[in-house]
């Protein structure tokens, strides 16, 4: 299940990729050494990093606690001589710790950029390396903006959003984008934040011609980040695997095709994948993938779930299948 407060952790940090200007353009070669095992060397190397850190900086909080417990003690004596060397103590254990800092500092910050870079890159030649895909790129420094991604209205009473990976490419010669996102609303508690939808958003350009919009929902079991921005629609059509969303009056069989209908009753949702929310406008559509930890989360302490970005790929080419005709 979707623990909600470690998925808005995982999506909320992200490395400072400044240092990379260029794009990361995704390649269709076939490689010698699977992708999963490329970006498990890596993650190995950044969390032995991490760990070596964590153990150094203990040893080195205990060591200066002690030393300055030590300190406190010789100062507070009468002797001069154990004042002086009690204030020495403070000096050398200040000094040593600057040291480590300025030598350090940049030793995990470092190893994180060359590990989401390489994450990046060999995960999404996997997932795009296939035919109908061409020119797909990233630019690890784009962001979605929040004026565009709200105006798909899927949710509503959104206060800020993390994403990241944003692939824009083409299928069948048809542009598309692809992306991790993340919504918050306000939570319970002052200042707190509660997720809304978190998992991948894919959009593309469709040739329909009506008024308003349309929401699907292709229902999970487990009921998580459903569409919030609803009030101004009505139910047209609800079954076990699908509910639609649309202006009252609105004429569903007119605007789109019900073979379009029938085929998004029919995407499954399972493993990873825990909801989905297709909202239609005339000239746009958007797909709002909603996935658990296996897919949203980096990996860091473990390594990366191949049978959830193989299930991953295949949701991105049914929905494109699907949505570009």
């Amino acid at each position: 299940m979707k623990k909600k407060n470690e998925v808005q952790k995982a999506v909320v940090v992200e490395a400072d990729n400044s240092q990379y200007k260029d794009y990361l353009v995704l390649s269709k070669e076939e490689k010698e050494v699977p992708f999963n095992e490329t970006i498990e060397k890596e993650r190995v190397n950044i969390f032995k990093v991490y760990k070596t850190a964590t153990r150094t900086n203990s040893v080195l909080m205990v060591i200066a606690v002690a030393a300055f417990i030590a300190s406190f003690i010789m100062v507070s004596r009468a002797e001069l001589a154990l004042k002086i060397v009690g204030w020495v103590l403070v000096g050398v254990t200040m000094v040593g710790l600057i040291v480590y800092y300025l030598l350090t500092r940049n030793l995990y910050p470092n190893t994180s950029k060359k590990y989401f870079r390489v994450f990046w890159k060999e995960s999404n030649d996997y997932l795009f390396n296939n035919p109908k895909f061409s020119d797909c790129k990233i630019d690890v420094n784009e962001r979605y903006q929040l004026a565009d991604v709200l105006a798909d209205r899927a949710y509503k009473d959104v206060l800020d959003l993390a994403s990241r990976n944003l692939v824009r490419g083409k299928y069948e010669n048809k542009p598309f984008t692809f992306g991790e996102l993340a919504f918050y609303k306000a939570g319970a508690k002052k200042r707190s934040k509660e997720v809304l939808f978190v998992g991948r958003h894919l959009a593309v350009e469709n040739d329909y011609h009506f008024e308003g919009r349309y929401i699907v929902n292709i229902k999970g079991e487990k009921g998580l980040d459903l569409p919030t921005d609803i009030d101004d629609l009505k139910v047209l059509k609800e079954d076990d695997n699908l509910v639609v969303y649309g202006s009252e009056g609105a004429k569903l069989d007119k605007d789109l095709p019900k073979e379009l209908i029938g085929k998004l009753r029919h995407f499954p949702i399972r493993g990873s994948l825990v909801n989905v929310v297709v909202v239609f406008w005339a000239g746009r559509t958007a797909a709002y993938l909603s996935y658990d930890d296996a897919i949203v989360a980096i990996p860091f302490e473990n390594a990366l779930n191949v049978e959830a970005y193989a299930s991953l790929k295949n949701n991105i080419l049914d929905m494109l299948e699907i949505l570009v005709k």
